[in-house]
């Protein structure tokens, strides 16, 4: 089962195309960036200046993408099978501190993640009504340890002050942020971070060692959001919106790992609290791609 939040039933969605109150004919929606990797691509194609994420690490120590990307022998996602591609795997570990130019160390996170290499902040992907989409697993080898909070999926604006929708998991760090949250071992999706508290508009658990397919619509100028989500193979159905949120800021798309640590209330995350030794987590991704929805256009299955 899972939760719905603030989702307006009058809007329906159907086939491909999804607009307005009426299903429309099948068609292919324009893709406008895709982060799908085909069967050839190793880890040492992400520290490349022709790999379509960005290659550049920004960590302080002298990790490469080769070192911190798999690729786990399991079955594609839904949106890898069109595609001919095949899933990646995010790790982090000891190493995995985010140093931001002329900063000090952010040694409370320990993040990796990827960013499409087109992302500038005011790119096409964040222009007019776009889709993201991602397919997401556990790795039962790289297990995340639920007392803490992970963000998988999080789009963050371009001056960096806030984020327009965190995708997340494991326990809150601040209960009060995300009062809906009972259970650490779900998938939510949250709204603008700089609200507080934060609107949970989904949560749904986090079934091991199956897809969980998601779609998120975003207008950029109306304000509106929507979610769809299946498991497995089974087609993306609409469980959220359209709904309110503040989709100001433009951006970048993240797909990783950002793990907070846990100590009391008041730290200062960035640079405080805790995190465990010897640490080898890691979450699995497929079927990454952002289309133009200007039309309405959605993709929600084969």
């Amino acid at each position: 089962m899972y939760q719905v939040f603030n989702a307006d039933k009058r809007w329906h969605s159907g086939g491909v195309l999804a607009s307005g109150s009426a299903t429309a004919a099948r068609k292919t929606c324009e893709i406008i960036w895709d982060g799908r990797v085909s069967l050839s691509t190793t880890p040492a194609d992400f520290d490349k200046n022709s790999s379509i994420y960005d290659h550049q690490l920004t960590v302080t120590v002298d990790q490469t993408w080769a070192q911190i990307i798999k690729f786990p022998e399991v079955a594609p996602s839904l949106f890898d099978i069109p595609k001919a591609s095949k899933p990646l795997e995010v790790t982090i570990s000891d190493r995995s501190i985010f140093t931001p130019g002329g900063g000090p160390p952010q040694v409370g996170f320990r993040r990796s993640e990827l960013i499409p290499s087109t992302n500038n902040g005011s790119d096409a992907t964040v222009q007019g009504t776009t889709t993201f989409h991602w397919s997401i697993r556990n790795d039962p080898l790289r297990p995340l340890n639920f007392s803490h909070e992970y963000h998988p999926v999080w789009h963050k604006t371009a001056d960096f002050s806030t984020s327009e929708i965190t995708f997340l998991t494991g326990k809150p760090f601040n209960q009060s942020f995300d009062p809906t949250v009972h259970d650490s071992r779900t998938l939510r999706l949250a709204g603008r971070q700089s609200n507080s508290p934060e609107t949970t508009f989904f949560q749904t658990p986090f079934i091991e060692n199956v897809w969980h397919n998601f779609a998120l619509t975003l207008g950029w100028t109306t304000n509106q959001l929507m979610l769809y989500y299946s498991k497995g193979y089974a087609p993306l159905q609409r469980v959220v919106g359209p709904v309110f949120n503040d989709n100001s800021g433009g951006g970048q798309f993240h797909v990783g790992m950002l793990k907070l640590p846990t100590g009391p209330l008041g730290i200062d995350v960035l640079h405080q609290g805790f995190q465990e030794d010897r640490l080898n987590e890691g979450l699995v991704y497929g079927g990454v791609f952002i289309e133009n929805s200007a039309d309405g256009c959605i993709t929600l299955g084969l």
